[in-house]
């Protein structure tokens, strides 16, 4: 058990403003670990079922606000844009607003630049794995769309400060389907019918402490607000998580700064493996079956996505068995395992050869990219060489875990 220490006077005013402002906490309050920052302890013996936080609807920030609708932002611009623009809004004082002291126990830039890919140096970000540089480039290309549909329409706010905004969106919402609204309500950011995931934000106070486990409280909402109901008992003193989803460490690192030692989720994409080796006729093929991309290679061997006659669970997904057949064996092989008419049994030892054979080569690859990141001496523009080391050791840390899943699958794969 971590050690965990009083977070001091800001955040204990911050609770008092909470309980105040519609959040009802029980049983468990903030701590500060050594090294990990801030989460949520147990205060007291917690048994399981107890609820431990309820944010009321009417203290969320979400896209329906009154006061975010009178800011008259242009209606293109996401929900997460949105949102960004208005806590940078209120932060630089722009706005009147009552989050002062919420606010105050926010990860600061700092924190953000210590722990998120986006702030690595170019050199470190080419070491990157292929999962996490796809994720980058999508968060980048998300907060710059968002940037230039409203740098026009909050002209006091920099790119700085916009850029810390939405790293606080980003990393502090939780899905909101606005439950307390009628389907014809006209503060809905669109019709109930043509709301999308990316629609549904909200920010809730408090809750935003709780730090992730890939086990741990499942937070549920209703159209009275938000609540976190223990998944266990905890004994006084220990640290509650709530888990943010079934994410791998490469979505976990480019999200939220962080990865996981242990992570049941964790996975990582063959597809920079497998599309090179593919003609035009096999790309042809598998688009028109729907099984063109996505190839994952799981930490453990047991994927859902198989069917129920399949032969024994390897650590890889079903359309990853799929494409191997096409790789290895005859169009013939692979109509009929993929039409459900053959479990695949009969063809697995020769196509578990072909994909060990790669994955060894992979291996060799990743002890490659372990030794240069080790070695690279790389400059921060900020002079902060001691960042530089924290942002090089992640990336050796993640890598060792890439190539334990590889070669816990070889040897799974050559049973």
């Amino acid at each position: 058990m971590a050690a965990a220490f009083d977070p001091g006077e800001q955040h204990t005013r911050f609770i008092d403003w909470a309980k105040s402002n519609g959040v009802d906490i029980n049983g468990i309050a903030p701590a500060r670990f050594s090294g990990r920052g801030i989460g949520i302890v147990a205060a007291r013996d917690i048994k399981k079922g107890d609820r431990l936080v309820h944010v009321r609807n009417t203290s969320l920030i979400h896209g329906a606000l009154p006061s975010i609708k009178d800011l008259k932002l242009p209606e293109n611009v996401t929900i997460h844009g949105k949102l960004a623009a208005s806590l940078a809004l209120w932060y630089s004082g722009e706005q009147p607003h009552d989050y002062h002291l919420w606010q105050k126990v926010w990860p600061t830039q700092e924190d953000f630049r210590s722990t998120m890919p986006l702030y690595y140096p170019k050199q470190l970000q080419d070491f990157l794995p292929h999962a996490a540089t796809q994720l980058l480039t999508k968060q980048r290309s998300n907060l710059e769309r968002d940037w230039s549909d409203l740098r026009s329409h909050i002209p006091s706010v920099s790119k700085h400060l916009f850029t810390y905004t939405w790293l606080i969106v980003n990393t502090r919402t939780f899905y909101w389907d606005y439950p307390d609204l009628q389907n014809s309500h006209p503060r809905l950011p669109k019709q109930r019918a043509k709301l999308t995931a990316d629609d549904c934000y909200c920010m809730c106070p408090f809750t935003d402490y709780f730090n992730h486990s890939d086990t741990g409280c499942d937070p549920q909402h209703d159209a009275k607000g938000y609540s976190v109901t223990a998944d266990r008992e905890y004994k006084a003193g220990d640290e509650v998580f709530v888990t943010y989803g079934p994410h791998t460490n490469d979505f976990l690192l480019v999200e939220y700064g962080f990865i996981l030692d242990k992570n049941k989720h964790d996975s990582i994409p063959l597809d920079h493996l497998l599309l090179p080796l593919l003609d035009s006729e096999q790309v042809a093929a598998l688009k028109e079956d729907g099984f063109y991309g996505n190839y994952t290679l799981s930490s453990t061997s047991s994927p859902n996505d198989s069917p129920e006659d399949s032969p024994p669970a390897l650590p890889i997904c079903y359309r990853t068995q799929a494409v191997l057949r096409l790789l290895v064996l005859d169009t013939r092989r692979y109509s009929v395992f993929i039409s459900g008419d053959d479990n695949g049994e009969r063809d697995q030892d020769r196509t578990a050869k072909y994909l060990v054979s790669l994955l060894t080569k992979y291996s060799r690859q990743i002890m490659d990219i372990l030794e240069e990141v080790e070695q690279l001496e790389v400059k921060d523009g900020d002079g902060e060489d001691d960042r530089v080391s924290q942002y090089q050791d992640v990336l050796v840390k993640r890598w060792k875990q890439i190539r334990d899943i590889v070669n816990k699958a070889v040897e799974a794969l050559e049973l």
